[in-house]
């Protein structure tokens, strides 16, 4: 199991530029949004700053004295009187603007981390088979909550915040210019002290975030594989196995977690220390520039309110990069799937809007002729993994349109395989499959007929849309019942209906009230039967209308009359389609034109049913399903 589940990604060293590129895709399509909110802002945090340096004019306007300077020209026949109204104008357009840049800037972060989703949603949704049997759930779940979680956060509220501590900084230095120029110096220090400090501890912190958002996703997965083996963990009472070890891995993220914390809080103490420092060197120099006649007391109260300002704002400006570094590990482990290959022969639709090294489509292509349901198989080898054994090796046979086939085999003997190299779901070692005369695409290639296997190629989604499956295990999701049977929103109730009263699930349907297609079905149809599942599993596939239908076991877990009505499906309303039906009792089989018998990966024999089925029976033993 070690060498099979994947290991966690650990990232280290510096973020990679992919890193700062995904984002770039994801404001992409709000340049001049952003742009124009940005102005805006900046407009609003001048307003609002101003207003110190109008009651400084207004301070000074007050001042008798030798230690008194005059004010400037515009301000000297202002009274009471003009200055509250001046400072009241200002103040509500500055609230108003920044109201507007807040809301807006917050907005516009949330729809780009959405979109940002949406785009790892799509391409891990086109990530080969072997990934999902490889990385645990849980993990997965880490990636699209927590680490999510945590870019969400950044990107809304917070965003605008560090926006404006941008602007305040840049504004406060002009603001103290015209103030008094003689602060400029200790404004600067302020930036480069804090600078040193976010320098020195910003690659510890970065570690230990980078370790926190590793040491959370074990202890999910673990919750995740409870959750789903519940029922079997308290049959075979493992209950406090499960429990001890998910509080085994909280405690390690926990653990984890308080490291990171202890690091934060070190550098904002250093900060704190700093600013604190900072202030009272601005203090001592402002009653030494006083005395000193360089400045006067409105501007002293000016500057050292703008560089009392400075120092919090410049510690909160590197307290919020070491908090943005949290958000841009998220981003990073979910690029980590957004850029990943994808399986052979996907692409990605025209609706793709991240700039991605991945293949798409430029134009949805038009829709493919139904096919008439031909299949031909020629040396299909196929291994899971490079250091595993071939499952099957080198499996020929040729179906035609219409035919039924069973298959049968012991466990083991490659019969599922079968199925997942004809769905593509691995990629072959060797060998070709071809539909009515046309191999997918992305194998089109893999044979020494260069010419017969460059005429007329299947995309990937044409092919599979051919083939239809109704598993072993029914698949069913959480949402109402059409939705369940069939996507396309045109189909009518009526064509519905008629397909389920053709499975015998007419009298069910009655019972389901008023407004039947609007039943909710649970997660996994945990409010269904089993046979009930697997029958609606069947006019799912009768409503697809594909050419190749194949059965994985269908009936190895129904009641004897879903099983009946399974049979009648398949002799009846699936006659014209061509049928690999792979066996669970022998008698689902009886009626096929042929009979498949796979063995060790090879196929073995085959012929027809009265041939195979009694030398079948004969050899095999009585525990073989």
């Amino acid at each position: 199991m070690a060498t099979f589940i994947e290991e966690e990604k650990h990232f280290s060293g510096k973020y990679a530029r992919q890193v700062f590129e995904t984002i770039g895709f994801a404001y992409r399509p709000y340049r001049a949004l952003s742009v124009f909110i940005l102005v805006i802002g900046l407009f609003a945090r001048a307003l609002l700053l101003l207003n110190a340096n109008v009651m400084g004019y207004w301070a000074d306007s007050l001042c008798k004295g030798p230690l008194c300077k005059p004010v400037p020209s515009m301000f000297a026949y202002f009274g009471a009187r003009e200055f509250v109204t001046l400072l009241l104008t200002i103040t509500t357009l500055g609230f108003l603007l920044n109201t507007f840049f807040r809301v807006g800037i917050a907005r516009l972060g949330t729809h780009a981390i959405s979109h940002f989703y949406d785009e790892v949603t799509l391409r891990t949704s086109r990530l080969p088979l072997s990934f999902f049997d490889r990385t645990p759930v849980g993990r997965m779940i880490a990636r699209f909550s927590s680490d999510y979680s945590a870019v969400f956060r950044m990107a809304g509220g917070p965003m605008g915040e560090f926006a404006c501590i941008c602007f305040d900084l840049v504004l406060t230095l002009v603001l103290i210019s015209v103030a008094s120029p003689l602060y400029i110096p200790l404004v600067l220090l302020t930036v480069g002290a804090n600078l040193v400090v976010y320098r020195l501890n910003n690659t510890r912190m970065r570690q230990e975030r980078r370790a926190m958002s590793v040491t959370r996703a074990p202890a999910i997965a673990h919750f995740a594989e409870t959750a789903q083996g519940a029922r079997t963990i308290r049959a075979f009472g493992k209950a406090q196995l499960f429990a001890s070890r998910f509080c085994r891995l909280v405690r390690h993220f926990l653990s984890q977690r308080a490291r990171t914390l202890v690091v934060i809080q070190a550098f904002s103490l250093q900060m704190s220390f700093i600013t604190s420092l900072l202030l009272l060197c601005t203090g001592l120099l402002g009653i030494f520039f006083v005395r000193e006649g360089w400045v006067s007391v409105g501007s002293v109260a000016v500057a050292f309110t703008f560089v009392m300002m400075t120092s919090s704002t410049v510690q909160l400006l590197f307290e919020y990069l070491a908090s943005f570094e949290e958000a841009l590990t998220g981003v990073e482990r979910l690029d980590d799937y957004l850029r990943r290959d994808l399986e052979p022969g996907a692409k990605l639709p025209p609706t793709a809007i991240f700039p991605t090294s991945h293949p798409r489509m430029a134009t949805l292509p038009p829709p493919e002729p139904a096919a008439a349901g031909a299949l031909e198989v020629s040396g299909l080898v196929l291994r899971y993994r490079p250091e595993l054994p071939q499952v099957l090796r080198g499996v020929s046979f040729a179906l035609r349109p219409g035919e039924h086939v069973g298959v049968v085999g012991r466990t083991g003997c490659g019969k599922s395989s079968l199925i997942q190299a004809l769905f593509l779901l691995y990629p072959w070692e060797a060998g070709w499959v071809e539909l009515d005369g046309r191999r997918p695409e992305i194998f089109a290639g893999k044979t020494t007929d260069r010419a017969r296997a460059a005429k007329n190629p299947l995309s990937l989604d044409a092919y599979r849309a051919n083939l239809s499956l109704i598993p072993q295990e029914p698949s069913l999701f959480r949402g109402t019942l059409r939705e369940n049977l069939v996507a396309d929103k045109r189909v009518s109730d009526d064509e519905i209906e008629s397909v389920l009263a053709c499975v015998g699930l007419s009298e069910w349907f009655a019972s389901l009230g008023p407004k039947p297609f609007h039943m909710a079905i649970e997660e996994r149809g945990g409010n269904l039967s089993s046979g009930q599942r697997q029958l609606l599993c069947m006019a799912r596939c009768l409503m697809q209308k594909s050419s190749i239908v194949v059965m994985d076991e269908a009936t190895s877990s129904v009641d004897p009359v879903s099983e009946e009505n399974l049979l009648h499906a398949t002799r009846d309303l699936l006659a014209k389609r061509t049928q690999i039906i792979v066996a669970h009792r022998l008698s689902t089989i009886e009626h096929c034109d042929r009979i498949l018998w796979l063995q060790e990966g090879l196929l073995y024999r085959q012929g027809p049913p009265s041939v195979i089925l009694p030398e079948y029976r004969a050899t095999r033993s009585s525990h073989d399903v």
